[in-house]
């Protein structure tokens, strides 16, 4: 048979696509087959006019590069549910410091990827003896007819999609997996690539109807602020902190008594959700400092981070307000140092400010983190907004053994042993946080808030805490994942309520500044204690409304996805989310726009 080893070289590389989909949960339907069987053979049918023994080195290589990158998204998935992308290259600096967390994502299983190199070259040997018989002329008629049917088989469906007009190929994509349902592995990569060699020359220049959209979104209204006394701010962020810990007990002992107790001062939300994504901590920082959402590949500070954003300690510092960030790590981690000057902070503090005791994870243990940084608080001018970034529970929830305080017995994942431990170390530190802040008297006539950044990386289905905690549903498994817990406490708060209505991390600074009766001229959030409903939206175009959720379909066209109710877990008619979706996704594309083409600074300069 000529060629034997090429047509191996289809059946191995097309398999390996299929392994991942398998690791990964993902879908693989024919059509899909069809299209990345497609794109290899474009790929790859160069090699048919080598000789033999060239072309069987050339496919060795092309399996080894093919399963490198399959394994590193696999990995890269398993923790952000999406794919690796160019914009992410910003990023490798940063990994280092988190690495530790990543290792916990590899599976000996893994390496299974590159069996196929062992396979293909016993096979290979078994065929050293074989003679090429194929004639230059045929070498060049197989490659062109198979580079010719692969290009067809790709490009067809794409067209059509763009005759169609389907959103995710004529507008503003909003999710990477849609575009690798769409177009394939090796489609979905090579578009990346080129729009991130396009973004080199690209014109950032926004359009009068790119102004027009942004306008009817949000009206241009000018930023008001209030005359009255103002109180100080302070804002807490708590590492990998989920909703499901609040008032959960293992073996009898309550995970968070402190915060358990803080529902009885504060203004509770349970059905608060993260809107992080590739960014995790960083993105929930942007979303709840900014009130927009997260991009689809990477993370702003680290690409955007000098463009105009209107946030929160910008509005305050521009209301008298002195302004400072707090974060015991280095001060260019994840850029924040120039992120934070940029957004209006006066002040950020970081490891250098900060004792230098107990580490726990990667930095300064959080009770002394807390502690410090109400002392930093205390030194700055009244009013102040005071913005501290927690990291104790940072993966791989790693804690000095003599701070181990539960009985864990009954229970098998590390990790999640890890992480409970690491969680009740953090809630006490939060509950010497709020003594010291009454001690002091910073407590009584502040604006205090607390909220969880993303959650775990543990809720995936069937995992031991999903298990525990009886997430079955999809509805259930959505909100293990998405919910983070938010206290928000109002000046001269009396007493402690409930909040039953939902919303987002984007909602956090209208929230702030509607209670010290501020209005911001551009934010996509609404504020949580008005009586309008809040339309909390994902990255990949999910939402929670009201009663509802909506999943969207990756695979089929944007607008496609099942719609649930979310007190029953049961499924719905479509129309009870549909007037919503293309909302949902306006927002998202709104959003890509003001930070992508730096719009609120072109809109800003067009007026001057």
């Amino acid at each position: 048979m000529r060629f034997l080893e090429y047509w191996i070289y289809l059946l191995l590389s097309i398999s390996k696509i299929f392994l991942f989909s398998l690791y990964a949960g993902t879908e693989f339907p024919f059509s899909f087959l069809v299209l990345n069987l497609a794109s290899i053979v474009v790929l790859s049918s160069w090699t048919l006019l080598l000789s033999s023994k060239k072309r069987i080195w050339i496919l060795v290589v092309l399996l080894f590069l093919h399963s490198t990158l399959l394994v590193s998204d696999l990995w890269y998935y398993r923790y952000f549910d999406d794919l690796l992308s160019i914009a992410l290259l910003s990023d490798i600096t940063q990994m280092s410091d988190v690495g530790g967390g990543f290792l916990t994502l590899i599976e000996v299983k893994d390496f299974l990827f590159f069996a196929d190199l062992l396979i293909f070259s016993l096979i290979l040997f078994a065929l050293r003896n074989r003679r090429d018989t194929a004639t230059q002329k045929r070498k060049r008629l197989f490659a062109g007819t198979g580079f010719a049917l692969g290009l067809a088989f790709f490009v067809i469906p794409v067209a059509a999609s763009y005759i169609n007009e389907e959103k995710w190929l004529v507008d503003e994509p909003i999710s990477n997996i849609r575009e690798y349902y769409q177009l394939g592995f090796w489609g979905y990569h090579g578009l990346d690539f080129a729009l991130g060699a396009a973004s080199l020359l690209k014109n950032d220049t926004v359009t009068a109807e790119e102004e027009s959209r942004i306008r009817e979104l949000n009206p241009d209204t000018p930023s008001t602020v209030s005359k009255s006394e103002q109180p100080n701010i302070i804002v807490v962020q708590l590492e990998s902190f989920q909703t499901s810990v609040i008032g959960h007990q293992v073996n009898e002992q309550e995970l968070t008594p402190h915060l358990n107790a803080l529902k009885e001062e504060t203004l509770f939300f349970p059905s608060f959700y993260h809107q992080t994504h590739e960014g995790r901590t960083s993105d929930a920082e942007f979303s709840t400092l900014t009130s927009l959402y997260p991009l689809k590949s990477g993370s702003v500070y680290t690409q955007y981070a000098n463009n105009e954003f209107d946030a929160l300690p910008e509005l305050l510092k521009k209301a008298g307000y002195d302004t400072a960030a707090m974060h015991a790590f280095e001060k260019d981690f994840w850029n924040r140092d120039d992120f934070y000057q940029n957004i209006g902070f006066d002040h950020f503090f970081s490891q250098a400010d900060f004792p230098d005791n107990q580490k726990i994870g990667m930095a300064l243990n959080d009770e002394d983190f807390l502690t410090t940084s109400i002392e930093l608080a205390e030194q700055l001018k009244e009013p102040y907004f005071a913005f501290m970034v927690a990291l104790s529970s940072h993966t791989p929830y790693e804690i000095p053994e003599e701070l181990e305080q539960l009985d864990l017995t009954g229970y098998e994942d590390p990790l999640l042993k890890g992480y409970y431990e690491t969680i009740h170390y953090v809630d006490g530190a939060v509950g010497v946080m709020i003594e010291k802040l009454k001690e002091k008297d910073m407590w009584d006539d502040s604006l205090i808030v607390f909220y969880g950044d993303h959650d775990s990386g543990l809720t995936q289905p069937g995992s031991e805490m999903a298990q525990e905690l009886g997430a079955e549903t999809e509805v259930e498994l959505f909100e293990l994942d998405r919910q983070v817990p938010l206290f928000i406490k109002e000046p001269n708060m009396e007493k402690g309520s409930t909040v039953d209505s939902s919303g987002g991390q984007i909602d956090i600074a209208p929230t702030i500044l509607d209670i010290v009766d501020i209005k911001p001229p551009y934010m996509l959030g609404q504020p949580l204690l008005d009586d309008d409903s809040n339309l909390t939206i994902f990255r990949d175009g999910a939402f929670r409304y009201e009663e509802f959720y909506f999943e969207p379909n990756l695979i089929l066209p944007v607008g496609s996805g099942t719609c649930y109710e979310i007190a029953s877990g049961e499924k719905v008619e479509a129309n009870q989310c549909r007037s919503h979706i293309k909302k949902a996704t306006e927002r998202l594309r709104i959003s890509d726009l003001i930070i992508q083409k730096n719009a609120l600074q072109e809109i800003s300069n067009s007026k001057k």
